[in-house]
């Protein structure tokens, strides 16, 4: 997990005890033969049914689908409240779950490592208390698209949907924006205390 901790820690700006849960109940681990990071979906019976894989190395894009995965279990969080909230990635799920750490375990999350809602649609199959959906993608023309489609559907259902829009292209490059921030105002604080 070195590489995989690194690169989430550091260079996604992943909250340490976010990350420590996921990993913690086997829903992330670190490829042997790559070193990709695994983000695994479990379907109600505990059993692996989806695996997205992301490059870990500083010049890597790759991303992918494992072959065999089932859409509908792909990475997500149950939690016990009415609320859950989709995203594309699994890196921007952890990232705004980063932003907002506060009785986050409480709530549900789904990445659809796509812009489908296949697995949203089972969450809420499975999960007859989830009553509200937060629709959480990206910033631009394809996740716009996605989420009137998603909210359409989930209105025609009854189902209340909200969709939270990133300040910038995903919940990823927030969570580094809002992370340099805070350098930025302790660097500020540590040079006034110095002066003083």
């Amino acid at each position: 997990m070195r590489r995989v901790f690194a690169y989430l820690l550091f260079q996604r700006g992943i909250d340490r005890d976010v990350l420590y849960s996921f990993a913690h109940n086997k829903m992330i681990y670190e490829s042997k033969k790559h070193h990709n990071a695994v983000f695994v979906g479990y379907d109600t019976n505990g059993i692996p049914r989806h695996a997205h894989k992301r490059g870990t190395g500083s010049e890597s894009t790759y991303k992918g689908n494992a072959p065999s995965g089932v859409p509908e279990y792909s990475f997500h969080w149950h939690g016990r409240s009415p609320y859950v909230c989709l995203f594309e990635a699994p890196i921007d799920m952890l990232s705004f779950i980063s932003m907002h750490k506060k009785h986050w375990k409480e709530h549900s999350y789904a990445a659809a490592c796509s812009v489908s809602d296949r697995v949203l649609f089972q969450m809420l199959e499975d999960n007859p208390n989830l009553k509200e959906v937060f629709l959480c993608l990206d910033n631009d023309e394809a996740g716009e698209k996605a989420a009137k489609r998603i909210s359409d559907k989930l209105f025609l259902k009854g189902i209340k949907s909200t969709i939270l829009v990133p300040n910038r292209k995903d919940w990823n490059e927030d969570l580094l924006a809002m992370r340099l921030e805070e350098k930025e105002s302790e660097v500020t604080e540590s040079c006034q205390i110095s002066l003083s």
